[in-house]
């Protein structure tokens, strides 16, 4: 029987994992300028991090079908939390080991977004499956919005700093990781996990290897593979215009407070869509070809946005104009889930959104390695290539959709 109070409970624990796992990002491009780093290692902690959570995917969601669920996200979160807490030592460790902290803290994370993503699939009926994807994807993506602000206030604020010492980056990194500590536990006494459902051959898995998850790659159709990658290209782009706005920021001259309120604009709006267009949304059947519509629209929008030079034209463009793009982003994600969702079945979920996470993953790992490079030739380029990226998904979202007509013929000729 599905259980409308667990889904919302893990709603809840995916807004805390969206807060605690995001107060540092607003941080990063000011700590590494403190370390005396070249700013294209931000793009490249980052991408380290992603590097874990793209093999943590596969990984935890072969763990989690089977039957190690909350040990899963438990152990995840943990070795997140440690990994931010070290990776706060710079002035011990040097540059490099830290990218060993930040691969930790990747792989950790991953098991909490696969498997409680997997369980509030589990745990809808299927009149409210795309509702409550829609509200978890939300949820994640307005934690992190309030981690972004929390994070920047509590690195920049007067008060915050004199009374907890939050300027000094090692304790802001600190905190972090104790919040993340503190999930762990509350989630050690709430989580119930669904028991796994036995697969029609009566065969439960009995021991998850670390490659099982990637094998079930060679497993995924022509339709669900060419949509996949389609959803590297977006996530290159999205994850560089993102990223590197921050960046973009600081060399504006705003201080972390001033992105971290930025980004709080942009969590409200996230839920804005989720509440008001994606219901909308979620009902048109061509899916296709709204995910391309989508990012065709994205490419003009961040063209235009990003060819402005002008420091108070740029801003104004950022708080009016690219605010249409965070919409178009916020209400893509939770479609673009259930899309996927929607090639599984409820006893190999996990390991399907697993392999989501990868391809997800692989994307944010090459974004920032690219955009860095990008970014220190000229400042502007990494958005107009993100342009580029958006309309470059659209060639395999067509390929997509062609594969889906095919299929859709031939089983109608079986029939």
């Amino acid at each position: 029987m599905k259980n409308n109070n667990k889904v919302y409970l893990l709603i809840g624990i995916f807004f805390l994992q969206g807060i605690v796992t995001n107060m540092h990002h607003p941080i990063m491009p000011y700590y590494v300028d403190f370390m005396q780093l070249d700013g294209y290692m931000v793009g490249l902690y980052f991408s380290v991090m992603n590097t874990g959570t793209m093999f943590g995917g596969p990984f935890w969601g072969n763990l989690g079908d089977s039957g190690k669920k909350k040990i899963s996200v438990i152990l995840g979160f943990s070795l997140y939390g440690l990994g931010q807490i070290l990776f706060g030592m710079g002035h011990i460790f040097g540059q490099w080991p830290l990218t060993i902290f930040r691969f930790m803290s990747g792989f950790g994370i991953a098991a909490a977004t696969t498997i409680i993503m997997s369980e509030i699939i589990i745990g809808s009926t299927p009149n409210t499956r795309n509702r409550n994807i829609t509200f978890g994807v939300t949820s994640l993506a307005l934690g992190g919005s309030v981690g972004y602000f929390i994070g920047g206030q509590l690195n920049s604020n007067p008060i915050l700093t004199k009374i907890f010492h939050t300027d000094n980056f090692q304790i802001a990194l600190l905190v972090q990781g104790i919040l993340v500590g503190l999930v762990a536990l509350l989630t050690f006494f709430v989580y119930k996990p669904t028991p796994v459902e036995i697969p029609e051959d009566g065969q439960v898995k009995k021991r998850a290897q670390f490659w099982e998850g990637f094998k079930e790659i060679k497993n995924v159709g022509p339709e669900l593979l060419f949509f996949l990658i389609a959803l590297v290209f977006i996530t290159i782009g999205a994850t560089n215009v993102d990223k590197y706005l921050d960046m973009y920021f600081k060399d504006l001259g705003y201080d972390s407070s001033t992105l971290g309120n930025y980004k709080m604009i942009v969590g409200f709006l996230t839920l804005f869509a989720t509440l008001v267009i994606v219901p909308l949304l979620m009902k048109i059947k061509k899916r296709t070809l709204m995910f391309s519509i989508f990012q065709a629209a994205s490419a003009v929008i961040v063209f235009i946005t990003f060819r402005q030079t002008d420091k108070q034209v740029f801003i104004y463009l950022v708080y009016s104009l690219l605010m249409v793009y965070i919409v178009i982003k916020a209400s893509f994600a939770p479609i673009e889930q259930e899309h996927v969702a929607s090639f599984s079945k409820d006893s190999n979920i996990a390991t399907t959104m697993g392999i989501r996470q990868s391809f997800y993953s692989i994307g944010t790992i090459i974004g920032p390695l690219v955009g860095g490079w990008l970014y220190g030739m000229n400042k502007l380029s990494v958005f107009y290539a993100s342009a580029i990226l958006f309309l470059l998904s659209v060639v395999f979202l067509t390929l997509s959709g062609i594969y889906k007509k095919k299929n859709l013929t031939e089983n109608a000729a079986r029939l």
